[in-house]
Protein backbone atom coordinates (compact mmCIF):
# COMPACT_ATOMS: atom_id res chain seq x y z
CA UNK A 1 0.00 0.00 0.00
CA UNK A 2 1.41 3.40 -0.96
CA UNK A 3 -0.43 6.79 0.59
CA UNK A 4 0.59 10.13 -0.98
CA UNK A 5 -0.95 13.26 0.21
CA UNK A 6 -0.34 16.77 -2.06
CA UNK A 7 -2.14 20.66 -1.44
CA UNK A 8 -4.25 22.87 -2.65
CA UNK A 9 -3.79 25.79 -4.40
CA UNK A 10 -4.28 29.40 -4.68
CA UNK A 11 -3.00 32.29 -7.00
CA UNK A 12 -1.77 34.78 -5.04
CA UNK A 13 -1.73 37.11 -8.60
CA UNK A 14 -1.58 35.84 -12.15
CA UNK A 15 -4.30 33.89 -12.91
CA UNK A 16 -5.61 34.47 -16.73
CA UNK A 17 -2.29 36.40 -17.31
CA UNK A 18 -0.22 33.19 -17.10
CA UNK A 19 -1.88 32.04 -20.19
CA UNK A 20 -0.09 34.59 -21.96
CA UNK A 21 3.40 34.03 -21.14
CA UNK A 22 3.07 36.25 -17.95
CA UNK A 23 4.05 35.41 -14.46
CA UNK A 24 1.76 33.86 -12.06
CA UNK A 25 2.56 33.71 -8.27
CA UNK A 26 0.90 31.06 -6.72
CA UNK A 27 1.33 29.55 -3.10
CA UNK A 28 0.54 25.72 -1.54
CA UNK A 29 -2.08 25.86 0.97
CA UNK A 30 -3.15 23.61 3.97
CA UNK A 31 -5.54 21.77 2.48
CA UNK A 32 -4.82 18.38 1.75
CA UNK A 33 -5.54 15.41 -0.58
CA UNK A 34 -4.19 11.77 0.35
CA UNK A 35 -4.26 9.15 -2.89
CA UNK A 36 -4.03 5.65 -1.58
CA UNK A 37 -2.58 2.89 -3.82
CA UNK A 38 -3.37 -0.72 -3.36
CA UNK A 39 -3.57 -4.39 -5.02
CA UNK A 40 -6.98 -4.77 -5.98
CA UNK A 41 -9.80 -5.14 -8.77
CA UNK A 42 -9.30 -1.72 -10.64
CA UNK A 43 -11.86 -0.07 -8.37
CA UNK A 44 -11.16 4.14 -8.04
CA UNK A 45 -13.19 5.09 -5.07
CA UNK A 46 -13.33 8.77 -4.99
CA UNK A 47 -15.29 11.92 -4.46
CA UNK A 48 -13.33 13.88 -7.66
CA UNK A 49 -14.57 13.15 -10.98
CA UNK A 50 -13.98 9.36 -11.27
CA UNK A 51 -13.03 10.40 -15.53
CA UNK A 52 -10.02 12.26 -14.81
CA UNK A 53 -8.83 9.67 -12.34
CA UNK A 54 -9.28 6.89 -14.87
CA UNK A 55 -7.48 8.38 -17.23
CA UNK A 56 -4.81 9.38 -15.19
CA UNK A 57 -4.39 6.04 -14.17
CA UNK A 58 -4.77 4.63 -17.89
CA UNK A 59 -2.24 7.57 -18.83
CA UNK A 60 0.32 6.46 -16.57
CA UNK A 61 0.35 2.59 -17.39
CA UNK A 62 1.12 3.35 -20.28
CA UNK A 63 3.83 5.77 -19.51
CA UNK A 64 5.29 3.23 -16.94
CA UNK A 65 5.79 1.04 -19.57
CA UNK A 66 4.68 -2.27 -17.32
CA UNK A 67 4.13 -4.86 -19.44
CA UNK A 68 2.16 -6.87 -16.79
CA UNK A 69 1.19 -4.63 -13.99
CA UNK A 70 -0.77 -5.43 -10.72
CA UNK A 71 -4.47 -4.67 -10.33
CA UNK A 72 -4.64 -1.33 -8.19
CA UNK A 73 -7.79 -0.22 -6.14
CA UNK A 74 -7.29 3.89 -6.29
CA UNK A 75 -8.95 5.67 -3.01
CA UNK A 76 -8.55 9.28 -3.07
CA UNK A 77 -9.75 11.49 0.02
CA UNK A 78 -9.56 15.60 -0.20
CA UNK A 79 -10.22 18.48 1.66
CA UNK A 80 -9.69 20.53 -1.33
CA UNK A 81 -13.78 21.59 -2.99
CA UNK A 82 -13.64 20.15 -6.44
CA UNK A 83 -14.69 23.09 -8.93
CA UNK A 84 -13.44 25.65 -6.35
CA UNK A 85 -10.21 26.72 -8.35
CA UNK A 86 -8.18 25.44 -5.33
CA UNK A 87 -6.27 22.78 -7.24
CA UNK A 88 -8.40 19.97 -7.02
CA UNK A 89 -7.75 18.73 -10.37
CA UNK A 90 -4.15 19.39 -10.03
CA UNK A 91 -3.80 16.99 -7.11
CA UNK A 92 -5.56 14.19 -8.60
CA UNK A 93 -2.92 14.46 -11.45
CA UNK A 94 -0.01 14.57 -9.21
CA UNK A 95 -1.40 12.80 -6.00
CA UNK A 96 -2.25 9.40 -8.58
CA UNK A 97 0.64 10.14 -10.65
CA UNK A 98 3.01 9.75 -7.19
CA UNK A 99 1.72 6.78 -5.90
CA UNK A 100 1.83 4.90 -9.04
CA UNK A 101 5.21 5.69 -9.58
CA UNK A 102 6.13 4.36 -6.42
CA UNK A 103 3.70 1.38 -6.25
CA UNK A 104 4.95 0.07 -9.75
CA UNK A 105 8.28 1.18 -9.78
CA UNK A 106 9.52 2.18 -6.45
CA UNK A 107 10.25 6.17 -7.82
CA UNK A 108 9.96 9.39 -6.19
CA UNK A 109 10.98 12.06 -8.21
CA UNK A 110 9.03 15.05 -8.19
CA UNK A 111 10.33 16.78 -11.15
CA UNK A 112 9.15 13.61 -13.05
CA UNK A 113 5.80 13.17 -11.19
CA UNK A 114 5.24 17.23 -12.15
CA UNK A 115 5.80 16.08 -16.09
CA UNK A 116 3.66 13.08 -16.10
CA UNK A 117 0.53 15.11 -14.06
CA UNK A 118 1.39 17.63 -16.93
CA UNK A 119 0.81 15.72 -19.13
CA UNK A 120 -2.37 14.12 -17.73
CA UNK A 121 -3.63 17.89 -17.28
CA UNK A 122 -3.97 19.06 -20.66
CA UNK A 123 -7.10 15.84 -21.19
CA UNK A 124 -8.73 17.85 -18.29
CA UNK A 125 -8.38 21.49 -19.12
CA UNK A 126 -6.91 21.52 -22.73
CA UNK A 127 -4.52 23.86 -22.49
CA UNK A 128 -3.54 24.66 -19.09
CA UNK A 129 -0.45 27.09 -17.58
CA UNK A 130 1.16 23.56 -15.97
CA UNK A 131 1.32 25.91 -12.82
CA UNK A 132 -0.97 24.59 -10.86
CA UNK A 133 0.33 21.20 -11.05
CA UNK A 134 4.01 22.81 -10.40
CA UNK A 135 2.95 23.98 -7.24
CA UNK A 136 0.79 21.57 -5.68
CA UNK A 137 4.12 19.07 -6.44
CA UNK A 138 6.87 21.65 -4.94
CA UNK A 139 4.99 23.71 -2.44
CA UNK A 140 5.90 26.69 -0.98
CA UNK A 141 5.82 29.48 -3.23
CA UNK A 142 6.11 29.38 -6.74
CA UNK A 143 7.25 31.96 -9.57
CA UNK A 144 6.19 30.63 -12.57
CA UNK A 145 6.29 31.68 -16.00
CA UNK A 146 5.31 29.75 -19.68
CA UNK A 147 7.12 31.46 -22.33
CA UNK A 148 6.50 28.89 -24.84
CA UNK A 149 5.09 25.15 -24.47
CA UNK A 150 8.81 23.74 -24.04
CA UNK A 151 10.31 26.73 -22.32
CA UNK A 152 8.79 27.31 -18.88
CA UNK A 153 10.50 29.08 -15.94
CA UNK A 154 9.60 28.22 -12.40
CA UNK A 155 11.72 29.89 -9.64
CA UNK A 156 10.81 28.46 -5.62
CA UNK A 157 10.59 31.71 -4.01
CA UNK A 158 12.70 32.38 -0.85
CA UNK A 159 9.79 32.42 1.90
CA UNK A 160 11.50 30.52 4.50
CA UNK A 161 7.93 30.75 7.03
CA UNK A 162 4.29 30.10 6.25
CA UNK A 163 2.21 33.06 5.27
CA UNK A 164 -1.40 33.61 8.05
CA UNK A 165 -4.38 36.02 7.72
CA UNK A 166 -5.15 34.66 4.97
CA UNK A 167 -9.06 33.24 4.53
CA UNK A 168 -11.46 31.82 2.08
CA UNK A 169 -14.74 33.05 1.74
CA UNK A 170 -17.20 30.75 -0.52
CA UNK A 171 -19.11 32.51 -3.36
CA UNK A 172 -20.58 29.41 -4.61
CA UNK A 173 -19.54 27.05 -7.26
CA UNK A 174 -19.33 29.08 -11.00
CA UNK A 175 -21.56 27.92 -13.46
CA UNK A 176 -18.53 27.92 -16.00
CA UNK A 177 -15.66 25.66 -16.13
CA UNK A 178 -12.24 26.64 -16.60
CA UNK A 179 -11.98 25.97 -20.06
CA UNK A 180 -14.69 27.86 -20.66
CA UNK A 181 -13.54 31.19 -18.94
CA UNK A 182 -9.80 30.68 -20.26
CA UNK A 183 -11.71 30.78 -24.18
CA UNK A 184 -14.21 33.56 -22.88
CA UNK A 185 -10.59 35.87 -22.48
CA UNK A 186 -9.23 35.06 -25.44
CA UNK A 187 -12.08 36.73 -27.24
CA UNK A 188 -12.03 39.94 -25.51
CA UNK A 189 -10.36 43.23 -26.92
CA UNK A 190 -8.39 44.59 -23.65
CA UNK A 191 -6.87 41.25 -23.26
CA UNK A 192 -3.07 42.63 -23.69
CA UNK A 193 -3.80 45.73 -21.54
CA UNK A 194 -5.31 43.39 -18.93
CA UNK A 195 -1.98 40.95 -19.16
CA UNK A 196 0.42 44.35 -18.50
CA UNK A 197 -1.70 45.67 -16.13
CA UNK A 198 -1.80 42.03 -13.87
CA UNK A 199 1.69 41.34 -14.47
CA UNK A 200 2.73 45.10 -12.29
CA UNK A 201 0.46 43.79 -9.37
CA UNK A 202 2.15 40.56 -9.64
CA UNK A 203 5.43 41.62 -9.50
CA UNK A 204 4.62 44.18 -6.26
CA UNK A 205 2.89 41.22 -4.60
CA UNK A 206 6.11 38.98 -4.43
CA UNK A 207 8.29 42.49 -3.22
CA UNK A 208 5.92 43.84 -1.12
CA UNK A 209 6.04 40.10 0.87
CA UNK A 210 9.73 39.76 0.70
CA UNK A 211 9.63 42.87 2.29
CA UNK A 212 7.16 42.71 4.53
CA UNK A 213 5.17 45.71 3.31
CA UNK A 214 1.71 45.10 4.10
CA UNK A 215 0.17 48.22 2.93
CA UNK A 216 1.79 47.64 -0.77
CA UNK A 217 0.82 44.01 -0.61
CA UNK A 218 -2.86 45.34 -0.06
CA UNK A 219 -2.96 47.87 -2.49
CA UNK A 220 -1.17 45.10 -5.42
CA UNK A 221 -4.07 42.77 -4.35
CA UNK A 222 -6.91 44.80 -5.00
CA UNK A 223 -5.29 46.49 -8.16
CA UNK A 224 -4.79 43.00 -9.53
CA UNK A 225 -8.37 41.85 -8.58
CA UNK A 226 -9.35 45.33 -10.19
CA UNK A 227 -7.79 44.19 -13.50
CA UNK A 228 -9.63 41.00 -13.23
CA UNK A 229 -12.86 42.18 -13.18
CA UNK A 230 -11.96 44.77 -15.77
CA UNK A 231 -11.65 41.46 -18.06
CA UNK A 232 -14.98 40.64 -17.31
CA UNK A 233 -14.55 37.08 -14.99
CA UNK A 234 -15.67 38.51 -12.00
CA UNK A 235 -19.19 38.47 -11.44
CA UNK A 236 -21.62 41.03 -9.93
CA UNK A 237 -21.85 38.70 -6.94
CA UNK A 238 -18.61 38.39 -6.03
CA UNK A 239 -17.59 42.08 -6.58
CA UNK A 240 -19.54 42.95 -3.80
CA UNK A 241 -18.07 40.17 -1.33
CA UNK A 242 -15.06 42.14 -2.49
CA UNK A 243 -15.72 45.08 -1.89
CA UNK A 244 -17.35 44.73 1.80
CA UNK A 245 -14.10 42.86 2.50
CA UNK A 246 -12.06 46.38 1.45
CA UNK A 247 -14.21 48.39 3.40
CA UNK A 248 -13.08 46.65 6.47
CA UNK A 249 -9.14 47.49 5.32
CA UNK A 250 -8.24 44.22 3.97
CA UNK A 251 -7.91 42.52 0.29
CA UNK A 252 -9.85 40.17 -1.81
CA UNK A 253 -9.53 38.42 -5.11
CA UNK A 254 -10.79 35.54 -7.20
CA UNK A 255 -9.16 32.45 -7.76
CA UNK A 256 -8.30 30.64 -10.77
CA UNK A 257 -10.91 31.07 -13.53
CA UNK A 258 -13.45 32.79 -12.17
CA UNK A 259 -17.07 32.93 -13.29
CA UNK A 260 -19.66 35.44 -15.07
CA UNK A 261 -22.82 34.33 -14.21
CA UNK A 262 -23.60 33.38 -10.51
CA UNK A 263 -20.37 32.36 -8.09
CA UNK A 264 -16.51 31.93 -8.53
CA UNK A 265 -15.80 29.57 -5.89
CA UNK A 266 -13.53 30.51 -2.76
CA UNK A 267 -12.23 34.28 -2.57
CA UNK A 268 -8.68 34.48 -1.38
CA UNK A 269 -8.91 37.64 1.48
CA UNK A 270 -6.43 38.93 3.59
CA UNK A 271 -7.60 40.81 6.83
CA UNK A 272 -6.63 40.71 10.33
CA UNK A 273 -10.00 40.26 11.27
CA UNK A 274 -11.53 37.05 10.57
CA UNK A 275 -15.41 37.65 9.18
CA UNK A 276 -17.59 34.97 10.64
CA UNK A 277 -17.78 32.78 7.14
CA UNK A 278 -14.38 32.92 6.55
CA UNK A 279 -12.17 29.68 6.13
CA UNK A 280 -8.36 30.63 7.49
CA UNK A 281 -5.96 28.77 5.62
CA UNK A 282 -2.25 29.16 5.60
CA UNK A 283 0.08 29.72 2.84
CA UNK A 284 3.30 28.06 1.85
CA UNK A 285 2.29 24.90 2.61
CA UNK A 286 4.91 21.45 1.87
CA UNK A 287 4.10 20.09 -1.53
CA UNK A 288 3.72 15.95 -2.77
CA UNK A 289 4.91 14.26 0.48
CA UNK A 290 4.87 10.37 0.91
CA UNK A 291 3.20 9.31 3.62
CA UNK A 292 2.77 5.34 4.18
CA UNK A 293 4.38 2.33 2.00
CA UNK A 294 4.10 -1.20 3.27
Amino acid sequence: MITVSVPGKVHLMGEHAVVYGKPAFLAAVNLRMRVTVVEGTGKIISSEPIDHARYAVTFLLNQLKIAKPKKTNVTIDSDIPAGFHLGSSAAVAVGITGAMMYFHKKIWNPIRINELAYEIEKKQHGAPSGGDNTIVTMGGFIWYRKELEFLKSIWQLPFKTKLHHFFLIDTGKPRETTGEMVAFVAKQPNVQKFCVENEIQTKRIAVALKENDEQVFIDAMRKGERSLEEIGVVSKKAIEQIRSIEKSGGAAKILGGGGKKDGVGYLLCYAHNLPAAGIPITLGEEGIRLEKKS
